[in-house]
C-alpha cells in the first residue's frame, strides 16, 4: 500500500466530499423506494445475486455483514416481490440457491440504466483533466479498500457496534 495522506485535513475533506458525492445518489434512491418499494439493502441483495447467479444466503450475509436471519427476511421479501427465486442445490439438497427473476432483471436494468444516465451527466460536465483525476483517485479509493478489507474484514462492525442492520 501506498504511504498515508499527507495531512489529517485532506482526509477530512475527502470524507466530506465523498458524503456530498453520495449524497447526490439520493434521488434515485429515493424514487427506488417509492416507485418499487425497495430499500437500500434489497437492492444491493439484487444486484449481488445478479452479479452471482446462485448465489446462497449464507454467501450474501458474509458479503454484507450481516447475519443469516437478516438476510433470510430480506430475500423472503425479495422472493414474495416476485424479483428473486429460490431453487434447491441440485448437488447438495442443504443449499438454496438465488436468481433473479425475469422482473428481478428488469429491475435492476432499470436502475442501473437510470443511475448511468445521471452519473453520465454529470460526468461529462468535468473538464477532461479533472474527470482523468477523478478516476485515478476513484481506482486508488478502489485498491485501497480492498486492502483494508483484507486486513480489517469487520471494519464496519468495528466502526459502527452494535447496529442491527436488520
Amino acid at each position: 500500500m501506498k504511504s498515508p495522506p499527507a495531512s489529517e485535513s485532506a482526509v477530512d475533506a475527502a470524507i466530506r466530499l465523498f458524503g456530498e458525492t453520495v449524497n447526490l445518489f439520493d434521488p434515485l434512491r429515493f424514487r427506488a423506494w417509492a416507485e418499487m418499494g425497495l430499500t437500500t439493502a434489497q437492492l444491493r441483495v439484487l444486484f449481488l445475486v445478479r452479479g452471482e447467479p446462485g448465489v446462497t444466503a449464507g454467501e450474501l450475509a458474509s458479503r454484507l455483514g450481516v447475519t443469516p436471519p437478516t438476510i433470510s427476511g430480506i430475500v423472503d421479501r425479495l422472493v414474495k416481490s416476485g424479483l428473486i427465486r429460490r431453487e434447491d442445490d441440485e448437488s447438495d439438497r442443504r443449499l438454496v440457491r438465488n436468481f433473479l427473476t425475469d422482473q428481478g432483471e428488469a429491475t435492476c436494468s432499470r436502475l442501473e440504466t437510470g443511475s448511468e444516465i445521471f452519473t453520465r451527466r454529470i460526468l461529462v460536465e468535468m473538464h477532461h483533466e479533472d474527470l482523468e483525476a477523478l478516476v485515478r483517485g476513484l481506482a486508488a479509493f478502489v485498491a485501497a479498500s480492498e486492502y483494508v478489507q483484507q486486513v480489517e474484514p469487520n471494519l464496519a462492525a468495528v466502526a459502527m457496534p452494535g447496529v442491527n442492520l436488520a
